[in-house]
């Protein structure tokens, strides 16, 4: 018997061998079935974030805070999805994903801390009819909580308007509803409420039968939201339209007799703070405005006067200390996104004129370094229990010395809040001002 293969039944073996391994080779490579995706950079405190899909070379580099790409092509299959924020070498996100031949949005969002991605399916969406468009909503926000949507004509009262989509949760994804084509005015209230976080004043959706995505996510206010919109086209084009809005609030750390007034672009917005009292966030339009601050006693008579801007979309505290002739100003810029787990934010500002640099110890050990006069420290975390809290004490010492100007003893700190700490009043007699910020 012939034991040898003819050449060429052996030639047509190794070829078709050689084309499956091909076929292997290729599945996560260009091809006409390849994936396209948007990338969408909505983590709050990542100023920039970059995407590596297994061990390719990234698909997008710096992808800045909020930010946006268009569709990028990749390949398709069981893809590991790696995410670092601000250059950094360890992943913020480390997962395996299956992504099959449709175009797709990645969403980054929540705290660096506990990022989290959310991979949507663009493609097989059925259009709507004539005339109307197709909307969804995706509430990545961290810390806002469940939302209404409504898209109105431009003003409409809210009390007597039902929403387009309501009570979506966050982390979640709604269905799609049809809404008329035209121009509309895009608001987002907390759920069950008319209580409205987030107003991008009237838009234009007037592309007939088109589809689009609402992602409401946040930039570290713990009320106030923003929107990046995606439109479900060819190319995946979409835009961040921020918010109208953002919220202050005023510590009144003077040392002027009567308490404080203050007005906003010249209307009364906060009347009779005391001293050390601190007012509840107010809601006013984001952009340049210009505070004026009056003794109660006497009205109309400007103490001072401070032009500053508020972020679309943020939280933003004011102290003002010093004499009725000398009123000093302090802006500061609120971080209140939800802590990790387990953990409370705390940051401590020195608003006693003329007092001198301090060191900030809690519970006995050194967490700040020569906190200047007129100014707030960086945030730190410590553990805390999040029903009961946990109780902590701060001192605050001449910096570099053991002379201690100010103790707060047994002060209760509740996970999951964020804090500031306040030293007022004069040099020789400080106190303390301990303010949940969210």
């Amino acid at each position: 018997m012939e034991t040898w293969m003819n050449p060429r039944r052996v030639l047509i073996i190794l070829l078709c061998l050689l084309s499956l391994v091909l076929v292997s080779c290729t599945s996560k490579n260009s091809g006409s079935n390849n994936a396209k995706i948007r990338v969408v950079n909505v983590v709050p405190d990542a100023a920039a974030i970059s995407l590596q899909l297994d061990n390719d070379t990234a698909l997008i580099n710096s992808l800045p805070f909020p930010g946006l790409t268009q569709y990028l092509s990749t390949g398709t299959g069981n893809r590991e999805f790696k995410v670092s924020a601000n250059g950094g070498t360890t992943f913020a996100i480390d997962t395996t994903l299956s992504v099959g031949g449709n175009n797709y949005s990645y969403i980054v969002y929540g705290p660096v801390a506990s990022a989290q991605g959310v991979l949507v399916l663009e493609s097989g969406v059925t259009s709507p009819n004539s005339g109307t468009f197709n909307l969804r909503v995706i509430n990545v926000a961290a810390g806002i909580g469940a939302v209404d949507v409504y898209l109105t004509a431009a003003g409409a009262d809210l009390n007597s308007t039902s929403p387009n989509l309501s009570n979506i949760a966050a982390g979640s994804i709604s269905g799609f509803v049809p809404v008329n084509t035209g121009s509309s005015e895009l608001r987002v209230t907390a759920a069950g409420t008319k209580d409205v976080i987030y107003d991008t004043g009237v838009q234009a959706f007037t592309n007939n039968q088109a589809t689009y995505e609402v992602v409401i996510f946040t930039k570290g206010s713990s009320r106030l939201a923003n929107v990046a919109l995606l439109n479900v086209d060819d190319a995946g084009t979409g835009q961040v339209l921020d918010s109208l809005l953002a919220e202050f609030k005023v510590l009144n750390a003077s040392s002027v007799a009567s308490p404080l007034n203050v007005l906003v672009d010249n209307n009364i917005v906060l009347s009779n703070i005391p001293f050390a009292g601190i007012s509840n966030y107010v809601t006013t339009t984001a952009g340049s405005h210009t505070f004026a601050v009056q003794a109660t006693a006497t009205p109309g008579a400007n103490l001072l006067t401070l032009v500053a801007t508020l972020a679309s979309a943020t939280d933003t505290s004011l102290a003002f200390s010093g004499p009725a002739g000398a009123l000093i100003p302090l802006v500061l810029n609120d971080n209140n996104l939800p802590p990790p787990a387990g953990r409370a934010r705390v940051r401590f500002v020195s608003v006693s004129p003329g007092l001198a640099p301090l060191d900030v110890y809690v519970n006995f050990s050194k967490q700040i370094s020569g906190l200047a006069s007129n100014s707030g420290s960086s945030y730190i975390e410590v553990t805390a229990d999040a029903t009961i809290g946990t109780l902590y004490e701060f001192d605050f010492n001449i910096a570099g010395t053991t002379s201690v100007v100010l103790k707060l003893p047994s002060v209760s700190i509740i996970a999951g809040h964020t804090y500031s700490i306040y030293v007022v009043g004069a040099p020789a007699t400080p106190q303390g001002v301990v303010a949940k910020d969210d």
